[in-house]
């Protein structure tokens, strides 16, 4: 005698819905992402030799059109002796980084070495890419 087994229905889950919804959820964190870029855009000569820069000292950053930025707070030429010497009096270290682009003019770096050794810093450095 045979016997007869009731079917089973067949079940299955249609991914196509889930893979559409996180294909959707991925372009939405896409589009509405933030990504994070230096507020000063420079292009820092190299060199082959460098030394660790800390982190605690005053950071001067000059970019190719000659605008000067203290602690990537921008200032003009006039008020940066002013503003340099408040920093420098809060510091036990009386140090400066220089962040100068490598295509601006020459006499902008000079001005703001002089500047700094007028607002009071002791240590001027010179920040550069390493090769």
């Amino acid at each position: 005698m045979k016997i007869i087994r009731a079917k089973k229905p067949h079940l299955s889950m249609d991914l196509a819905p889930l893979i559409d919804v996180v294909f959707q959820l991925l372009v939405f964190f896409m589009l509405t992402s933030t990504f994070s870029n230096p507020a000063i855009q420079l292009d820092l000569p190299k060199a082959v030799a460098s030394d660790e820069v800390q982190q605690e000292n005053v950071v001067i950053s000059i970019d190719e059109n000659g605008l000067i930025f203290l602690n990537e707070q921008s200032t003009s030429v006039d008020a940066f002796k002013d503003d340099l010497r408040i920093l420098l009096k809060k510091m036990d270290k009386k140090s400066v980084n220089i962040k100068g682009d490598q295509d601006m003019p020459y006499k902008h770096f000079v001005q703001i070495m002089d500047l700094a050794k007028q607002a009071g810093a002791i240590q001027i450095n010179i920040v550069h890419q390493k090769e």
